[in-house]
């Protein structure tokens, strides 16, 4: 859940940015942009969440070796482990 969080969150961002600008140009009286620029938004949050994939993959290392779920053995359970 939390990868996913680390991958979506620069995606939104842009949005997000974007939707706080609106706020304070209409909470200071003035007149806002008269076209909202959705492919750029999506654009700029696409090349942000690549970004985050390669930073997730050149600093983020996998653990090392296979995992093996938890398994019903003997009458016991075992618990899962990373094997090497």
């Amino acid at each position: 859940m939390s990868r996913l969080i680390v991958h979506l969150l620069p995606l939104l961002l842009p949005f997000a940015l974007y939707g706080l600008y609106i706020w304070h140009v209409k909470r200071s009286g003035k007149d806002g942009p008269e076209v909202t620029p959705w492919f750029w938004l999506a654009a700029i949050g696409l090349v942000l969440m690549i970004l985050s994939f390669l930073v997730y993959g050149v600093f983020f290392e996998p653990p090392p070796g296979d995992y093996a779920p938890a398994r019903f053995e003997d009458g016991r359970i075992v618990p899962g482990r990373i094997g090497q």
